[in-house]
């Protein structure tokens, strides 16, 4: 009887310090916070990659001659509320003409909300690499 009680209590020991981990969470011990590894580009086939794309779009149907800013580039970083307002956008780095065309078209732009509060804690505060579409 004592045998077992001790394999009782050594088994919910060990199953009670293993990481509790909820889906897509990555972390090595129980008491880490969470990582999500998502890349977040607008080609990826998930809720990251459809939130990228939503936000894409929304700057470039908001830019006024989108077709212009072929091959050009812009690194800014976007700060946004849960509901898809955009709270901050700062120019990096990148093409002087496009960076200033995206931060005129960001304050018409309508920005999808975020339906994830995963996806929003890795992409509501976050560095975007822009490239003018063809």
């Amino acid at each position: 009887m004592t045998k077992i009680a001790i394999l009782i209590l050594l088994s919910t020991t060990v199953v009670g310090c293993s990481p509790l981990t909820p889906k897509d969470c990555q972390k090595t011990g129980a008491l880490d916070l969470c990582t999500y590894e998502r890349s977040g580009k607008v080609t990826d086939k998930d809720i990251y990659g459809e939130q990228a794309s939503g936000i894409k779009k929304a700057l470039d149907a908001a830019l006024k001659k989108p077709h212009v800013w072929d091959g050009k580039r812009c690194n800014v970083h976007l700060d946004f509320k849960i509901d898809g307002t955009l709270q901050n956008f700062i120019i990096k780095s990148g093409d002087k003409e496009y960076c200033h065309a995206l931060a005129e078209a960001a304050k018409l732009a309508k920005f999808p909300a975020f339906t994830d509060q995963h996806v929003y804690d890795v992409m509501g505060s976050a560095r975007w690499n822009m490239h003018g579409q063809p």
